[in-house]
């Protein structure tokens, strides 16, 4: 069985959680480069899911519930629940019985969460053989970590241990946008064996780097785009037909998908 949900946030915490909510599905809907680069980055999730006969698709921290326009079939879930999300979950305590679900997916989630290793040992239990976690992520490469240190308001710290499991202290739990961009990079790129050897029946079938500076330059969900858009489009369009290893050095996000073996 999972662990019990981490403590409860405060009130004032749900409430910012909720209005930064709001605040991306503002920035959202003014944002058309935004818009276009989640919908390329949906349609690469939902190529990737598994068959619906294994179970739900669940997303965990859906946060402005953007996911519901390209993939409907998703179960939307939050720590924090908004009025479109289906239940409050936590990643680290899974509220579904052993192999109850199909696929489990996180978008910009992984690095928010406080112990990852609790999240996949939960993931290892619910989901069916055969079904993925699919993971799209900061990604840390040279380039990317000067700007995400520059402008980016999130934490880049490449000398933490991801896969260490804190002591769960008592009382109020931590804000949920706490962060820090480099624990995708740490898990798979640098603790890739440790990974393997901690979570066995957790195959990582699928790692890609991808989004060079048309990602920073669509202005993301705290500022305007810094391109007109027909020049931003032109951008993107030529990033698309690089090579994956060119993202090794310019690269700002990753696309990870792990299948539970039986």
């Amino acid at each position: 069985m999972s662990e019990p949900l981490p403590p409860e946030l405060s009130a004032a915490v749900r409430e910012t959680t909720l209005r930064r909510f709001e605040a991306h599905r503002r920035a959202w809907d003014a944002n058309s480069a935004l818009r276009t680069f989640y919908r390329h980055w949906y349609r690469r999730l939902r190529e990737a899911l598994p068959s619906r006969d294994l179970g739900e698709w669940i997303e965990l921290g859906s946060g402005p519930g953007l996911a519901r326009e390209f993939i409907p079939e998703l179960v939307l879930t939050d720590i924090v629940q908004a009025p479109w999300h289906a239940r409050r979950v936590s990643a680290e305590a899974l509220p579904f019985a052993d192999g109850e679900v199909a696929a489990l997916v996180l978008f910009d989630v992984l690095h928010h969460v406080e112990a990852p290793a609790r999240f996949f040992a939960e993931a290892t239990r619910v989901l069916r053989p055969g079904g993925r976690i699919l993971l799209l992520e900061p990604y840390i490469s040279p380039l990317s970590r000067l700007i995400y240190r520059l402008f980016h308001p999130e934490l880049v710290d490449m000398s933490v241990d991801p896969l260490v499991i804190p002591a769960r202290e008592a009382g109020e739990a931590k804000d949920p946008f706490h962060s820090n961009q480099a624990t995708p990079t740490l898990i798979f790129h640098r603790g890739r064996r440790r990974f393997a050897g901690m979570f066995p029946k957790l195959a990582v079938t699928r790692i890609e780097r991808l989004a060079g500076l048309a990602y920073p330059t669509t202005g993301g969900f705290s500022r305007g785009p810094l391109l007109p858009f027909p020049l931003w489009k032109a951008l993107f369009a030529i990033e698309k037909l690089l090579p994956e290893f060119v993202f090794r050095l310019l690269g700002f996000r990753v696309f990870v998908v792990i299948e539970r073996r039986e």
